[in-house]
Parts: C-alpha cells; structure tokens; sequence
C-alpha cells in the first residue's frame, strides 16, 4: 500500500501542493490534472527526487519520508523514456540486477509479457517510441518495486499507439498486483489505463468515479478562476 499524508510543496511565491493526502491499494489510480497543476511534483516526491515541505509517505505502513529514491523500492518512469542509449535492451532491462535489486527470471517474465524478445539486442536509439516505453516499462518492473509511478510516460506517442499499449501496460501491472499511481492530462488515456481515479486542482487532491468527472471539474475549476 501507498499511503501520502499532507504532503505540502512550495515554490515561492506559489504554492503546489497544499496537504495532498491519498491511499492507493493494489490499484492503478490516476490523477488528472492540468499541466503545471503539481502532478509530476507530486511523484517526484513520493519517489524521493524532491523533498517536501510538510507532510509524510508510507509504503507498506514504513515510513519513508527520509530515504533516499534507491531505498524506497519505487518504480518511476518518467516523460520521456530515460533509457541508456549504450546498452541494448537487454542490458538495459537488467540494470537494476547490478545494484543487488530484481531477478533475471522477473526480467525473463516482463520480456514475454511485453513482447520484446525479438528486440533484445538492439539499442534503444533504433526503436519506435512505443518499443522504448515498453522497455523503460520492463525496465522499472524488473528491480521488483512495491509501489510503481508514471509521469505520463506516453505523452510523445501518437494516440493509436497509445490505444495499442495502454491495455497492453494494465494487463501487466494488473498481474503483479501492486500500487499504481499514474498521472495524465489526456481522458482518453485515463480511460483506457485506470481502475480508479482522482482530480488535483489547486494543489489538492478530490476523489471523483471517473475521468470525465475529472474533466467537469477541471473545467469549472478554469472557468471559475
């Protein structure tokens, strides 16, 4: 379990993220939001990159407000796949092994679930945009993380693509059952990735039942301000 308590972020003079509290069980939640309304800011600080101002995140009931990103045991994966353009797919996909994290066998896994064995031994460089997402996928999946994060990871991809990948990517997260936050600004993409789904507007996080609940309220959020 994923459990963020008041996190609070400024940068001055705005504020951020204003108490955002939220708990994500074995589920793909996604936040919905406009750009610049605080979602990446959000994740960079569950995973470590950023520290917050106030407030706490727990995983599995520890507390690891204080750890560094490496002793959190979170996937992240981010805009723009962060691959290592001099290592091949599979060298890539088995990074984590180096740092004592993962197994072979889960990279075995994730390389059936997510079609890639045909492409093991290319670089990264001569890949289409959805080949590298699904290795930047397998890649952050293979250190064996508890909670995994996505900084809307397809937002360079066309949209028929997207609908090509996107049941691809639940069906797996889905069978390694584990909490799942995934921010995006596109409804069509919450749609097709999401079990459940939240709204940040304002720097706080509204628990709504679907993405077009998320989109009503964003307009009128806009329209108000």
């Amino acid at each position: 379990m994923l459990k963020v308590e008041r996190v609070g972020k400024s940068f001055p003079p705005r504020p951020v993220l204003r108490g955002v509290s939220l708990t994500v069980d074995s589920e793909i939640r996604v936040i919905i939001g406009l750009n610049g309304g605080g979602k990446s800011t959000l994740l960079k600080i569950i995973a470590g990159i950023w520290g917050a101002d106030s407030g706490s995140v727990y995983i599995d009931g520890k507390d690891v407000t204080d750890l560094s990103p490496e002793d959190r045991e979170i996937g992240y994966v981010p805009q723009h796949p962060a691959l290592f353009r001099h290592l091949t797919v599979k060298e890539n996909i088995y990074y984590a092994l180096r740092n004592g994290r993962g197994a072979v066998e889960e990279g075995d896994r994730l390389i059936r679930m997510l079609g890639l064995g045909e492409v093991l031994d290319k670089k990264p460089g001569v890949l289409s945009g959805g080949y590298q997402s699904r290795v930047s996928l397998a890649r952050a999946l293979a250190s064996r993380p508890k909670v995994m994060l996505f900084d809307e990871p397809l937002s360079d991809l066309d949209l028929a693509i997207k609908e090509n990948l996107l049941p691809e990517f639940k069906k797996v997260l889905k069978a390694l059952g584990m909490p799942v936050l995934y921010v995006t600004h596109d409804p069509r993409e919450a749609r097709l990735v999401g079990d459940s789904f939240s709204a940040l507007l304002q720097g706080e996080i509204r628990g709504i039942h679907s993405a077009e609940e998320a989109f009503d309220l964003i307009k009128a959020d806009y329209v108000s301000g």
